[in-house]
């Protein structure tokens, strides 16, 4: 039986590698009239094709893909298409791809055994403007608030204020003594990004050297170097 979709369907496109999981989400997303799947992707430079040619209200986005992972792929269609919400459906309850995801833009996280009415909720959700995210992600990120909240640096001190978000990450990674090669799988970013990072965050800061980073991230509380 063919579905009639109005002008206020949601149009979405499935990014994941696994063709029966793409499927299966296919078929639970129609269920409800308010969504149609325009399309698919079994990688990142395929959706990010299909993004701009069929301009999707929302994408459903994996993280572990084959080349390009769905983090940066979530990075780099928001830099594309900055309208479209992007709903991360991942296996990976970790907060670091928590983090990883909600810096890369994504509106909502679910976890890929969730069930069919809080995937349809999620997508409603999303749709309206606001977040959602999986309870157990949810809990993932109180708990990280609780534990971080005592633990932030003044952004008085010296220039780290003029410092973006990303950049404060590098830094904190570099000043642990981390490789760029080490620091890009952690925050989902190529070892080349890192080291633009590098060069910036050390102009910013006016350093010349790693050692007066290392220190300068100690007094901040960044670090502890004891």
């Amino acid at each position: 039986m063919k579905t009639n979709y109005s002008d206020q369907t949601q149009r979405i496109l499935l990014v994941d590698d696994h063709t029966l999981f793409r499927e299966g989400l296919k078929g639970l997303i129609e269920q409800s009239p308010s969504f149609k799947v325009v399309g698919e992707a079994g990688m990142i430079e395929e959706a990010l094709a299909k993004a701009l040619e069929l301009k999707p209200d929302l994408v459903v986005m994996d993280i572990a893909m084959p080349g390009i992972n769905g983090i940066e792929g979530t990075r780099l269609l928001i830099e594309q298409l900055p309208k479209v919400k992007v709903v991360v459906i991942s296996m990976h309850s970790k907060m670091d791809y928590i983090i990883a995801a909600i810096q890369a833009g994504a509106c909502g996280y679910l976890l890929k055994d969730t069930t069919p009415d809080k995937l349809l909720g999620a997508l409603d959700t999303v749709t309206r403007g606001n977040y959602f995210f999986d309870y157990q992600a949810l809990d993932e990120i109180v708990q990280f608030i609780l534990e971080q909240k005592d633990k932030r640096p003044s952004l008085s001190e010296g220039h780290y204020d003029r410092l973006t978000r990303r950049e404060q990450e590098v830094m904190r990674l570099v000043a642990k003594g981390l490789s760029s090669k080490e620091i890009g799988p952690k925050l989902f970013i190529s070892p080349k990004t890192v080291e633009n990072h590098r060069t910036k965050i050390m102009e910013k800061l006016e350093m010349d050297s790693l050692v007066d980073l290392v220190k300068y991230a100690a007094k901040l509380g960044i670090i502890n170097i004891n």
